[in-house]
C-alpha cells in the first residue's frame, strides 16, 4: 500500500489552476480540474518543461517549453501516444491533499 503525503490545501489550487511539490525524490504536479485533482510527474519528458506552469484545458496541459500535452487523469501523451508521465493517486482528507509517494502501476 502507498504511503500518501500531505502537499496543501484545497484553496492553494484553484479550479483550474495546477502547483508543483516535491514528494519523496519526486516532483508531481497537482492539477485542479473543475474541484477534482488530479496528479502527474512535474517533468515533461521532451526536456523537463515544468508541467505545473503549462496551459491547462479542461483535462489537458499544455507543456510551456515545447507544446507537448498530457493528459493529467492517467499521464498519457495525448498528441501521438508514444510517451507519458507517471500518474499518481490523490486522496482528500477535509481540506487537505495528499499525494500518493509511488506512481500508479
Amino acid at each position: 500500500m502507498s504511503k500518501f503525503v500531505p502537499v496543501a490545501s484545497i484553496s492553494d489550487i484553484p479550479a483550474g489552476s495546477a502547483r508543483a511539490f516535491v514528494v519523496g525524490d519526486r516532483e508531481i504536479a497537482v492539477f485542479n480540474v473543475d474541484g477534482t485533482f488530479h496528479a502527474i510527474e512535474n517533468g515533461c519528458p521532451h526536456q523537463g518543461g515544468p508541467l505545473a506552469e503549462g496551459w491547462i484545458e479542461g483535462k489537458v496541459v499544455t507543456c510551456p517549453w515545447h507544446a507537448w500535452c498530457f493528459d493529467v487523469t492517467d499521464g498519457t501523451m495525448t498528441m501521438g501516444g508514444f510517451t507519458s508521465v507517471d500518474a499518481f493517486d490523490v486522496q482528500l482528507e477535509g481540506s487537505t491533499i495528499s499525494v500518493s509517494a509511488e506512481p500508479r502501476t
